[in-house]
């Protein structure tokens, strides 16, 4: 294990892993790695996390620590990984509450934080996906410090080029999932149906889950539509305007719209509106952005609930 030596930890048992389930790959091995450190170094907590150019999203961190890291993102300008990855190497600040940087030393004072340690899960071209990273209450807890971070970076490394693969896979895996839907697709539209919905919903929730991914969902109403004819073009509109995101009918008139990596959907639903109003389609939309642990089954009624109290707003 990474703790002690510089061996990778070891996948999961079994064949050889599909292309979709390489999310899970990244997923077991960044638990494993946590685990590992924490039950051999003498810092406290230790974690794995996506970063953003908005968000440290835990996706692993050691038993005592996993409820508050996992449920609760960080603006990535909030995190002390932000400020102490400034290069391709691991890093370390001996005691937060006294470090050189103004906002890694406003940050231990805040959290009470000690010793941290901190290493980059980078892709090939530079460009940081997250952290592994390791803290204490206590001030210089490590014995050898240089060894802790070389250990931290044999791990990082090892995680990067997970995550990397897993990336690179979701495309692929997102289309695979939109073929699957529309074995159940609706017979007026096209597009999946209500089955189907659920069914993209379900594989977008496990790799959010996995990944710590962005998840939108955005609800349209398209309004009075009297002909079948006329609710087929808009769902022609939709997926037009819609790009890369998944478009199924899930009701009537309503049709959902699932944006993965995407956390601030009032972009879309704005373009989506002004191409069926465009269209002629008197159209309305709700959204709702996936929270940490939630089920998209709750983010989807969550975006039910806005689109409900955008209809009853332009009534009154």
């Amino acid at each position: 294990m990474f703790a002690r030596s510089a061996r990778p930890v070891p996948d999961p048992a079994g064949p050889v892993v599909a292309r979709r389930h390489l999310a899970s790959v990244f997923s077991a091995s960044a638990a494993s790695v946590v685990d590992a450190f924490a039950a051999t170094e003498e810092l406290d907590a230790f974690a794995v996390a996506r970063m953003t150019d908005r968000w440290w999203t835990g996706v692993a961190a050691d038993q005592a620590h996993r409820a508050a890291v996992l449920e609760r993102p960080v603006p990535v300008a909030l995190s002390v990984c932000h400020h102490l990855l400034v290069d391709d190497r691991a890093a370390r600040a001996a005691d937060a509450r006294t470090h050189d940087h103004p906002a890694v030393r406003a940050l231990g004072r805040r959290h009470a934080l000690g010793e941290y340690v901190s290493a980059p899960l980078r892709r090939p071209d530079g460009q940081l996906l997250g952290s592994l990273c390791g803290w204490s209450d206590r001030a210089a807890v490590t014995p050898d410090p240089g060894a802790v971070l070389r250990r931290l970076e044999t791990a990082a490394d090892h995680l990067a080029a997970r995550l990397t693969a897993a990336l690179d896979a979701v495309a692929d895996d997102r289309e695979a999932d939109r073929e699957r839907a529309l074995r159940t697709a609706d017979p007026v539209t096209g597009v999946p149906d209500r089955r189907g919905w659920a069914q993209l919903l379900q594989d977008e929730e496990e790799r959010a889950r996995q990944l710590a991914g962005a998840v939108s969902v955005v609800l349209v109403d398209v309004g009075t539509v009297r002909t079948a004819r006329g609710l087929r073009r808009a769902a022609d509109v939709l997926q037009e305007a819609a790009g890369p995101a998944a478009v199924a009918r899930v009701s009537g008139r309503r049709f959902g719209l699932l944006a993965g990596d995407v956390d601030d959907p009032v972009a879309l639903a704005r373009s989506v509106r002004a191409e069926l109003a465009g269209a002629g389609y008197g159209a309305t939309a709700g959204w709702a952005v996936r929270e940490p642990q939630e089920g998209l089954a709750g983010t989807w009624w969550r975006a039910e609930d806005a689109l409900v109290q955008v209809r009853v707003a332009l009534q009154g």
